[in-house]
């Protein structure tokens, strides 16, 4: 499966949609924690993936990678509060969900990789 966007330069757009996001939502009645929540859980996929492109060693490189993935999916739990706990919805939310689907499925993709690989730990290329 190749890929057209590097993932850390996915991620770095993904966090500034995030960003973009929280702003937006503090002119609303969203609660200021739940914006803070996935505004960290958000900008922390990108954080984590750079975490991981400078690994030393394989284990570290997919912990990082897991570590991701897990905040991805708390992203995505938090996009689920706003929209089913808040009625809100927008262009730049759908966005978002549907980047993060996307970045979920390629992220589980590399761990999964790493995991069956036994060679020396190489870049990717997507």
């Amino acid at each position: 499966m190749k890929y057209q966007k590097d993932i850390k330069e996915w991620t770095l757009d993904f966090s500034i949609l995030i960003i973009k996001l929280s702003t937006a939502l503090k002119k609303t009645d969203i609660d200021y924690d739940v914006i803070g929540q996935i505004r960290r859980s958000g900008t922390s996929v990108g954080a984590n993936i750079r975490e991981a492109k400078s690994s030393v060693s394989r284990k570290e490189l997919i912990k990082f990678y897991a570590i991701a993935l897990k905040s991805a999916n708390e992203t995505d739990f938090w996009l689920e509060i706003i929209t089913n706990g808040y009625d809100y919805r927008s262009e730049l939310l759908t966005e978002i969900w549907e980047e993060l689907k996307q970045i979920e499925k390629v992220i589980a993709s590399i761990i999964i990789k790493l995991k069956k690989e036994k060679l020396e730990v190489q870049p990717f290329k997507f």
